[in-house]
């Protein structure tokens, strides 16, 4: 018993000095553990971002590829619609004319009454002259699809009726009788699939490519390129958005994911690495009863420290990717400014690059710290011994110097900053201009040693005063802009007080029957009853009611009245057959919007939604997908406001199906005096049309818009030429004597 202690203390005391070698053995294998871990994973995000990057641009091709080939065909199906009576050589001319050399397109099939009587080029086609979609099983679903939503359909692969396999474009022609929109029939298109597939780049690429027709397929069935057992390789997915439908397309490396990573090597010199820092701390154990040595690596160890200190210290007050001071560094230069001398003035430029985000979204994040770091090297070069340039976030940078007579070297500094960040830097070999706006402020004379914390804060003001000018422009500080932004404070806090006192009140435009001018509907309108300032209109408010996030709020509250105003006029037995009221992005997004919507007590038809023609098309296109449909099934009508003053795509515009749309005032205005604005307001009643889409013309200012718009059919007129925003009573009271002066006219 007495030898076994004996033996345990001899163990213990020889592996005491080896203790710290042993536990930093384990930190070391934890360490290469993790490391490992985290290369691996580094490695596979790397290697996923490639893949997707690739993808996306696959992806991106077939859907160009795909939208230019419905734009042959929906010309094709303008020119059949213009002249629905033609024969198969009418047809066949005028299908040659819009057929590209180059196409993907390889024949058109027309078929009048759901049955194909012309095909082109005729020659191979011959088979499909005879076939009625209506009986035909393998077409007859997309066929009537395409009819009955009156939308473009996509199909395919499909295997044709006179052989071969593609892809099915199928477009509605409706035709206008003079009172209606008439279904006329079918236009097919189809797609050459090795020549779609080839010009899209998925034939050509070192993925392995997979699409699918829907998300997370199950069945070999519904994989028509590639194989279903790509899906379960946990692949990079994108997706290719067709009418009623979206591809799913699904990728991964030939060789599958992690095959050349170097994992190996980089254990190896990990292992090392742990093995170097493990094998000092061994040595360290023999030499544990050395005190001189002891001694001496404590010394070394606290100049070590030291010098870790300082580093730190420099670190803490510059920013890691320019080099440049941060944000602490101004904060101490603000709270201790070095003055050269007693009588310099500090000057603070606040910058703020222009076309930063645009740089990370097409270049990435890699394209957008080039960007920062080249901002930085400029601005170091314009800085003299005194000045200071800094990057304080983002792509915020400040830079700040001293003056005598800071004024003119504000100027000239700010002008100098804007010139230099206007200068073309390249990103991958190409060419980009990210130019800034500079906010300037510097100390008045005679006033040295104020809260430079203020000065800062003045530059920012002068910064969001360039920023509201435009691009590549500089702003000073005045008082001005400090008593501005007092005001808009002011005029938010009275504003949220408005809405809590009831204070919003509605207005109400008629809106008239181009032909018989009859009231068919009003248009609600916001008006802000001030206590003090009296009645102001939405260009007073609407900003400040965005940046306080209170649209919604307002927009519930107009619909109230509205609502509320409407009731009032049906039981006084006043024939308006619908009140309109706008509806804000944020209104919009709201979770409990369709819950709200559905408890109001309306009738279909009687309520319309105005929406801005840059929210129903930019804004919110994935809430917009799911919401208006749903608002529609509730029995309102939508409307598309300021048609014309955005550039939206007519295609989406359409795609919601909205019941009318509203041209804007200022293409309205100049139909007097210019005939090319009558055609451009001529064509868009023509699509109108073709829609079934009823034109509201806003901005009748007189009687000969109102005759010029009647006669290129617009359907309803509104303006100030036939009534002006009123109240209610104001309403009532104009429908009162416009009923007498209509009962005494023997209407």
């Amino acid at each position: 018993m007495k030898l076994r202690r004996n033996l345990a203390r001899s163990v213990i005391s020889h592996t005491s000095a080896f203790a710290p070698a042993i536990f930093a053995a384990i930190i070391a294998a934890i360490v290469v553990w993790m490391a490992t871990n985290w290369r691996l994973e580094r490695s596979l995000a790397d290697e996923r971002s490639i893949v997707a990057g690739e993808l996306a641009t696959i992806s991106s091709r077939l859907q160009t590829n795909l939208n230019s080939n419905v734009k042959l065909l929906q010309g094709l199906a303008a020119g059949i619609a213009v002249n629905p009576g033609m024969d198969q050589d009418g047809f066949s001319k005028l299908a040659a004319e819009i057929l590209k050399p180059d196409s993907q397109l390889r024949s058109f099939a027309a078929a009048p009454d759901m049955v194909v009587r012309w095909v082109y080029p005729e020659k191979g086609n011959e088979k499909a002259i005879g076939l009625d979609y209506r009986t035909n099983e393998k077409q007859r679903a997309a066929a009537m699809l395409a009819r009955n939503t009156h939308n473009i359909v996509l199909t395919g692969p499909v295997e044709l009726i006179q052989g071969g396999t593609g892809f099915v474009v199928r477009y509605p022609i409706y035709i206008n009788d003079g009172k209606s929109q008439i279904f006329w029939g079918l236009l097919s298109g189809i797609v050459d699939i090795p020549k779609l597939y080839q010009e899209s780049g998925l034939a050509s690429t070192e993925l392995e490519i997979a699409i699918s027709t829907v998300p997370e397929p199950n069945a070999p069935k519904q994989v028509f390129f590639g194989s279903l057992a790509t899906f379960s390789r946990k692949p990079v997915q994108a997706s290719v958005d067709i009418t009623y439908g979206r591809w799913t397309l699904a990728a991964l490396p030939k060789q599958g994911w992690g095959q050349n990573n170097g994992i190996g090597i980089f254990e190896f010199y990990a292992s090392l690495l742990a093995f170097c820092v493990v094998a000092p701390i061994v040595w360290i154990g023999f030499l544990t009863k050395s005190r001189q040595r002891t001694i001496e690596k404590l010394r070394l160890h606290k100049k070590k420290l030291v010098r870790a200190r300082q580093r730190l210290e420099y670190l803490s007050l510059h920013d890691a990717l320019t080099g440049l001071p941060n944000r602490r560094f101004v904060d101490r230069m603000i709270s201790q400014p070095p003055r050269p001398s007693p009588q310099d003035c500090l000057i603070f430029i606040h910058i703020d690059l222009d076309r930063f985000k645009e740089i990370n979204d097409t270049k990435g994040h890699a394209g957008g710290d080039a960007v920062l770091q080249e901002t930085a090297s400029r601005l170091a070069d314009l800085a003299g011994p005194n000045d200071v340039a800094a990057r304080i976030g983002g792509d915020e940078f400040i830079f700040a110097s001293w003056s005598v007579d800071p004024e003119p070297k504000a100027n000239a500094l700010a002008r100098q900053i804007v010139d230099a960040l206007e200068q073309p830097l390249f990103i991958d070999g190409a060419a980009c201009v990210v130019g800034a706006s500079v906010g300037v402020a510097w100390e008045s004379e005679g006033a040295l040693g104020p809260d430079l914390g203020q000065l800062l804060l003045n530059a920012d003001l002068a910064l969001y005063e360039a920023k509201k000018a435009g691009r590549g422009r500089a702003a000073v500080f005045t008082e001005e802009l400090r008593s501005a932004a007092i005001h808009a404070k002011e005029l938010a806090d009275e504003f949220n007080q408005a809405l809590d006192r009831d204070e919003l009140v509605a207005f109400f435009q008629p809106q008239f029957d181009a032909d018989t001018l009859d009231i068919v509907g009003v248009e609600t309108l916001a008006r802000w009853d001030h206590p003090q300032k009296g009645l102001l209109a939405p260009d007073k408010f609407l900003e400040v009611a965005e940046r306080l996030g209170r649209t919604g709020d307002m927009d519930r509250l107009i619909l109230q009245k509205a609502l509320f105003e409407l009731t009032r006029w049906d039981s006084l037995g006043m024939q308006i057959p619908r009140v309109s009221v706008n509806i804000s992005a944020r209104r919009l997004a709201q979770a409990n919007l369709l819950a709200e919507l559905s408890e109001l007590p309306i009738a279909k038809g009687r309520l319309c939604f105005e929406l801005l023609e840059t929210i129903s098309l930019n804004a919110l296109q994935p809430v917009l997908n799911e919401i208006i449909p749903a608002v529609k099934k509730l029995g309102i009508e939508i409307e598309i406001d300021d048609f014309g003053t955005e550039h939206a795509s007519i295609v989406s515009l359409l795609r919601f199906e909205p019941r009318r749309l509203k041209i804007d005032r200022e293409i309205i205005k100049p139909i007097i005096a210019s005939p090319s604005q009558r055609r451009l307001v001529s064509s868009i009643i023509e699509i109108g049309r073709s829609q079934n889409i009823e034109i509201v013309a806003e901005g009748v200012e007189t009687m000969e818009h109102a005759k010029i718009l009647k006669d290129l059919g617009c359907h309803i007129l509104q303006g100030y030429a036939l009534a002006r925003p009123m109240t209610s009573e104001q309403l009532i009271e104009f429908c009162r004597v416009r009923d007498n002066g209509m009962t005494e006219a023997g209407r």
